[in-house]
C-alpha cells in the first residue's frame, strides 16, 4: 500500500507542476517568438498571477468539496492552458493561457497538500519528490525540443514550433494526473463523498455521534467563527509561511538573472541556451532537495532563508560585474535548487507531523502556508522586473 500511494503521489506531482515548469523554462523562448523579448518578466508573472486567488478560493471555500472533484476541475484547468499557450495567435493571448497554467499547478498543489493529511507524514517526499521530478522533466523536454527543432536562433516560426511541440506533446500526461488520483492511490482512511453541515449544539457528555461528527469532520468547528480560525491558524504557521515566501522570493530573482548573466556572444547559442541549461541545473538541485525528507529533516528553516538571501545577492552582483566564469554557475544555480527544495518538503513535513498543528486545522494551516509560496514568487518577479527595467537594465 505504501509503495502503491508513493508511486501515485509522485506521479501526481510530477504532472501538476510539469506545464508550470516548461514555462518558466521556455520563458525566453516565449517572449522571443513573439518578439517581445524584454518582456519576459510578464511570462513569469502570468505565471502566477491567479495562485493566490485559487489557492484562497480552495482554502476558504473549497474544503468541504470532494478532493475528486477538485483534482477533476484541475485537469481542464491544465489542459485549456496547455492548448492555448501551443495555439496562441498573439504573445497577450499566450499570457492569458500562461494564468491557466500557473492557477492549475497552484490549485493543484494546495489540492494535494491538504490531501496529503489522510497519509502518514513522510509521504510529503512522495509528492514533493514528484514536484521536483517535474521541473528536471519539463527542463530535458524543453531543451531536447529545442535541439530537434533548432531553436535558439532568432527565427520566430522556429520558436513557434518549438513552443507547439513542448505543450501539445505534454497534454495527455494529464490523463496520467486523472489515473494516478482515481486508481493508483489508495486513501488510508474514508472521505465523506458529500460535505454536510453541522448545526451548532452543545455536545452531550457520552454522546458519541458529536465524536463520529468530529472525526469525519475535523475542519469544522461549531464554537469558533470562520475568520476567527483562520487567524488562529495564521499565527500558528506565520513562522514558516514567511520563510517559505521569503525562499521563493530570493530564487526567482536569481533564476531571472540567469536570463541576463551573460550576452549570448560569451557563450554557445546552439543546444541548449545557457538560460535553459541554468534552470535545467535548478530544477535538479530542487528534485534531490525535496527527495530528502525521509532521510534527515530540518527543523531551522531560517537558515535555507538566509543563505537562499546570500545567493540572490551573488546572482545580482554578478549581473553587473560578470566576474564570475561560466563553468561555475551551473553549480551555483543547483545550489539555489537545493535550499528553495529543502525548505519547501521540510516546511510541509513539519506542518503534516508536527504537533503544534492540530489534526482538525491541518489543512487549512498547509492551505494557508501555501498561499505565501505565491506572494514569494510575486514578490520575486516583481522585484526582478523593477530592477532588470532600471539598475540592470543594460547590463
Amino acid at each position: 500500500m505504501d509503495i502503491r500511494n508513493w508511486i501515485g503521489l509522485f506521479v501526481l506531482g510530477t504532472i501538476n507542476n510539469l506545464p508550470y515548469v516548461i514555462v518558466t523554462s521556455a520563458a525566453s523562448t516565449i517572449a522571443d517568438s513573439f518578439g517581445k523579448k524584454n518582456l519576459i518578466g510578464l511570462v513569469f508573472g502570468a505565471n502566477v498571477a491567479l495562485s493566490a486567488i485559487v489557492k484562497t478560493i480552495n482554502g476558504a471555500f473549497l474544503l468541504n468539496v470532494p478532493y475528486g472533484a477538485r483534482f477533476i476541475a484541475n485537469a481542464v484547468l491544465m489542459l485549456i492552458g496547455l492548448f492555448g499557450v501551443a495555439y496562441a495567435p498573439s504573445f497577450w493571448f499566450s499570457l492569458v493561457c500562461i494564468v491557466f497554467v500557473g492557477a492549475s499547478a497552484a490549485f493543484g498543489e494546495n489540492v494535494a497538500l491538504g490531501y496529503l493529511r489522510l497519509f502518514p507524514s513522510k509521504m510529503v517526499n512522495a509528492w514533493s519528490s514528484g514536484t521536483g521530478m517535474a521541473g528536471v522533466l519539463g527542463s530535458l523536454l524543453y531543451i531536447t525540443f529545442g535541439c530537434v527543432v533548432g531553436a535558439g536562433g532568432d527565427n520566430q516560426d522556429k520558436l513557434r514550433h518549438l513552443i507547439q511541440y513542448a505543450f501539445l506533446l505534454t497534454s495527455p500526461a494529464v490523463a496520467l494526473y486523472l489515473v494516478s488520483y482515481f486508481f493508483i492511490i489508495k486513501c488510508p482512511k474514508t472521505v465523506p463523498a458529500v460535505p454536510q453541515v453541522q448545526e451548532e449544539k452543545e455536545p452531550m457528555l457520552g454522546d458519541s455521534s458529536t465524536i463520529q461528527d468530529e472525526e469525519e469532520f475535523p475542519s469544522v468547528d461549531v464554537k469558533e467563527s470562520s475568520f476567527r480560525r483562520i487567524f488562529r491558524c495564521l499565527k500558528l504557521v506565520l513562522w514558516m509561511a514567511l520563510n517559505l515566501s521569503a525562499v521563493y522570493l530570493f530564487e526567482y530573482i536569481a533564476q531571472g538573472c540567469a536570463a541576463k548573466v551573460r550576452p549570448k556572444s560569451e557563450y554557445n547559442v546552439g543546444c541548449p541556451e545557457l538560460y535553459a541549461g541554468l534552470s535545467l541545473c535548478y530544477q535538479a538541485g530542487v528534485f534531490v532537495s525535496r527527495s530528502s525528507v525521509q532521510m534527515f529533516q530540518i527543523r531551522k528553516v531560517h537558515i535555507l532563508s538566509i543563505l537562499q538571501f546570500i545567493n540572490m545577492m551573488l546572482w545580482l552582483i554578478d549581473v553587473h560585474y560578470k566576474f564570475l566564469p561560466v563553468s561555475i554557475l551551473p553549480s551555483l544555480m543547483i545550489y539555489v535548487g537545493l535550499l528553495g527544495g529543502a525548505s519547501y518538503v521540510n516546511i510541509f513535513y513539519l506542518l503534516l507531523h508536527d504537533d503544534k498543528y492540530p489534526d482538525k486545522d491541518r489543512e487549512l494551516c498547509i492551505n494557508i502556508t501555501a498561499l505565501f509560496i505565491t506572494f514569494g514568487i510575486i514578490g520575486g518577479t516583481a522585484v526582478e522586473t523593477l530592477l532588470f527595467s532600471t539598475a540592470l537594465k543594460n547590463d
